[in-house]
């Protein structure tokens, strides 16, 4: 399996994960033109992660040392340029490696009244 496919099944495990940080984050009142979600599936299988502030998150994995200069530089970009797309950065531990990804759901798609 490539990075593409292990990231889409990734994404496709964690979607209801999601839709329950984005459907918490608007009931408090959070902005979707502000949010990002952030998950990471460590070596073990277990996910860690949540729902915060675009400049949050861009902030923290732009000073992540484990990815390279180019995903944190991609990261930063589509968080920027999101509107009122959900920006998913996706970090999966492999053995000795990390593969990452960043997926833009539509608001719409994730935005449960």
């Amino acid at each position: 399996m490539n990075d593409t496919e292990v990231l889409d099944q990734f994404l496709r495990e964690v979607s209801p994960t999601i839709e329950e940080l984005v459907t918490q984050a608007l009931r408090q009142g959070r902005a979707l033109q502000h949010m990002a979600i952030l998950l990471e599936r460590a070596f073990d299988g277990s996910v860690r992660g949540g729902c915060g502030s675009r400049r949050e998150i861009a902030s923290k994995l732009g000073l992540d040392q484990r990815l390279a200069a180019e995903q944190r530089q991609a990261i930063t970009s589509a968080m920027a340029i999101a509107g009122d797309d959900v920006p998913v950065v996706l970090v999966i531990h492999g053995e000795g490696h990390l593969t990452v990804g960043i997926r833009r759901l539509p608001g719409a798609l994730v935005a449960i009244s």
